[in-house]
């Protein structure tokens, strides 16, 4: 069984491949993102982990994913690589965004058409997952932002993608937060990964899952 540490090795000609997508039940279109007004400079100097959160607003979220994740662009000889806002390995992007609300909801950003999807989740995991981002941090106002990649994709391009799937979690995040910095938003990187209870969380997964990271996101606060 390979672990994060045998060392990836990239595939030379992997072959077609179909990017599985997560089973969406209903699909909800966001609003456009906000313009970004704050500098990089200034996204530095401000992003810290916050230590008091409030609830995010849909505007903040739809702006927060659009400069965080969307698609911007697909490769025109391989549709599984794509153009983002982060940066990922073999240009791949294989961590889905899922988001926990404090009310027990459960949803999925589509990444390509900037909506957010409902998901069937196991509610006891749900709970049990929440519960465990509490004990890192204890908040009732923030959204639970969960990372879920897709090792089946990884896995076509490279032997032993483990450790390249958790670096490309770690480099999301890092991202994430400079967005929510540069927005005014309230951003929590925590200390756990989610395994193994967000591998468990969706209900018919299409592809083999490895959970990649928690995060707490708020909303706005004075810039």
């Amino acid at each position: 069984m390979a672990s994060i540490e045998d060392e990836p090795i990239r595939l030379e000609a992997p072959g077609p491949y179909v990017r599985s997508q997560l089973p969406v039940l209903q699909e909800t279109p966001l609003p456009q993102p906000l313009e970004l007004r704050c500098s990089f400079i200034t996204a530095l100097a401000q992003r810290r982990s916050a230590e008091v959160f409030t609830p995010i607003s849909t505007d903040e979220l739809a702006t927060w994913l659009h400069y965080t994740i969307s698609v911007q662009a697909v490769n025109a000889e391989d549709s599984n690589r794509q153009r983002r806002h982060v940066a990922s390995f073999g240009a791949l992007h294989p961590a889905h965004v899922l988001l926990g609300d404090p009310n027990g909801s459960w949803s999925a950003y589509v990444s390509a058409r900037h909506v957010l999807g409902s998901i069937e989740i196991d509610p006891a995991t749900a709970a049990a997952l929440r519960a465990k981002a509490q004990e890192c941090f204890q908040t009732q106002e923030a959204t639970l932002v969960a990372l879920l990649a897709d090792l089946d994709l990884a896995s076509h391009y490279y032997l032993n993608p483990h450790s390249l799937l958790l670096r490309d979690g770690g480099v999301l995040f890092g991202h994430a937060a400079l967005v929510a910095a540069s927005l005014g938003l309230e951003f929590r990187i925590l200390g756990r990964t989610g395994t193994p209870l967000l591998e468990r969380l969706v209900r018919e997964l299409p592809f083999r899952p490895v959970a990649t990271g928690l995060a707490w996101v708020g909303g706005g606060r004075a810039v």
